[in-house]
């Protein structure tokens, strides 16, 4: 078997997506899976690169969706639902390893989208986001209690300045979210792919492969 990347184009709530699948997949066991959220004006079939090495060390199953439009929106949430059930039906999930990650407004709707449906997304790593102000509205702060979430930010962010990181910090602790804080001091607003590693170390932890 080789490694695959396999893209679907647009359809249904969704913009396309592109999927890794390593090597050495096969359907004895159940795999865990990372959703990544790309940034603004970003694309998965691009997203999913910053992903597919540490995916392969590991022995992760990846998808990378596209939003359907210059950005992340409420249409996006079902289409992310769609997205993940399309999967399980071709490849085995493992439905308690779902990691959802993601960049600046990938790493914002990681928030939105991950506290609202936590039947669906084990844990969450939102890189260089903020917290959106639906997730006040919506219930969110209610269900973030317990839920895994490693929080990245770069101390140098000029779009979303650290202030911002520390509100959501402090936000997300007072709702009850089990919150690793992570500020780099040399990150600008850019992808820390040095942090791959020990976003799936943390996983790991939070969500333990099986015995």
């Amino acid at each position: 078997a080789r490694s695959a990347i396999v893209r679907v184009s647009a359809g249904g709530h969704h913009g396309g997506f592109a999927v890794y699948v390593p090597e050495e997949y096969d359907g004895s066991r159940p795999w865990p899976l990372i959703v990544a959220l790309h940034g603004g004006s970003g694309n998965g079939r691009d997203f999913l690169w910053t992903w597919v090495r540490d995916a392969k060390r590991a022995g992760y199953l990846l998808v990378a969706p596209t939003a359907v439009g210059s950005t992340w929106g409420e249409v996006d949430e079902i289409g992310l639902l769609e997205i993940v059930a399309w999967l399980r039906t071709r490849y085995r999930i493992d439905d308690g390893r779902i990691l959802l990650t993601g960049l600046s407004d990938g790493g914002t709707f990681t928030l939105v989208y991950g506290l609202a449906h936590p039947e669906v997304f084990r844990a969450l790593a939102p890189c260089c986001g903020v917290f959106h102000p639906v997730s006040f509205a919506n219930g969110n702060l209610e269900r973030a209690r317990n839920m895994p979430i490693y929080l990245v930010h770069g101390a140098q962010d000029f779009l979303f300045p650290v202030g911002l990181a520390h509100v959501t910090r402090d936000t997300l602790i007072a709702a009850g979210a089990r919150l690793d804080y992570r500020e780099l001091p040399e990150l600008s607003h850019t992808y820390p792919r040095s942090e791959n590693p020990a976003i799936l170390s943390w996983f790991a932890e939070v969500a333990p492969p099986h015995a």
